[in-house]
């Protein structure tokens, strides 16, 4: 029998963690459980929670924690889960409305596998910042992918992920709080995976599982997404030094190509996509020069 548990980490977001919950609450089939890991927020989320836990016929559990770092956080929240399997949702996602009936069929379909990965939207669709990291998110995961299958587990994705808790267990696996100094821990769910894979563990993707992320959608909140994701990631390939057996990173498609494809599938109009062409070559130009000076 399965045990679904959905954890989410917040922080200061109530409003967006008001959002989530809701996609949740709304699906077609609910959880058995929700908990709630609030890294010590100073607004209204503690409030929020006290409120919705007296209104909902479903199990919420709030924990408040002062911990500095993901790895730490996230650590917490499978401590707390009390499900076999045991979903990852951040607090700035939105759950489509067949979200948990997916991971459910999921995991029938692979009761054995150790993680199975969704699918991501951006929920700003009309906006260049959100477009393009949606796109570069995405592409870098679909070139991991053999159909359903997860090649390269560095991928998996903890804003929209379900774990066999019971092979991670089994296994000892947990996120590397040691890395929490260095970014806070970021990329812990890249370095979470290698860890599964090195343990055998195999992971698949269901692209009927999908959340919208709420992407950057101003100039400054790009950049510096996009500066901390390259920080957080150079120190995971130094501390795995890792060489790719698969597709991730090799062969990537040109720009222009990746663009037309992106627009092609979102029915974006030319001026949309000469936008995000431009956006992406400046972006790739700006980690070219990360990567010099490093």
């Amino acid at each position: 029998m399965v045990h679904l548990s959905i954890v989410i980490v917040t922080k200061n977001r109530a409003l967006e963690l008001s959002h989530c919950l809701g996609s949740l609450l709304s699906n077609s089939l609910l959880p058995k459980e929700i908990i709630v890991i609030d890294n010590n927020s100073n607004d209204d989320t503690k409030q929020l929670l006290m409120n919705m836990i007296v209104n909902v016929n479903i199990a919420v559990k709030y924990i408040n924690t002062k911990s500095i770092g993901y790895p730490k956080i996230y650590n917490r929240g499978l401590k707390e889960a009390k499900g076999n399997w045991v979903a990852f949702i951040d607090d700035d996602c939105v759950a489509d409305i067949n979200w948990i009936s997916e991971i459910l069929s999921s995991i029938k379909k692979y009761p054995k596998h150790a993680a199975i990965m969704g699918w991501c939207e951006t929920y700003y669709s009309d906006n260049v910042f959100s477009q393009t990291t949606n796109m570069f998110d995405n592409d870098w995961k679909q070139r991991s992918l053999n159909a359903n299958k997860v090649l390269d587990l560095e991928v998996l994705d903890t804003k929209n992920i379900v774990f066999n808790n019971k092979f991670l267990k089994s296994r000892h696996l947990s996120f590397d709080n040691s890395r929490s100094s260095y970014v806070l821990g970021a990329a812990q769910d890249c370095d979470f995976g290698i860890q599964i894979q090195n343990a055998s563990g195999k992971a698949v993707v269901n692209k009927k599982m999908i959340i919208s992320h709420k992407d950057p959608c101003h100039l400054i909140d790009f950049i510096k997404k996009d500066y901390l994701s390259w920080k957080s990631y150079n120190s995971l390939e130094k501390k795995w030094n890792l060489i790719r057996r698969y597709s991730l990173k090799n062969n990537p498609i040109p720009i222009t190509r990746l663009v037309k494809n992106y627009g092609n599938k979102y029915s974006l109009t030319k001026f949309q996509q000469f936008w995000l062409l431009i956006v992406s070559k400046q972006i790739l130009l700006f980690n070219r020069l990360l990567k010099l000076t490093s």
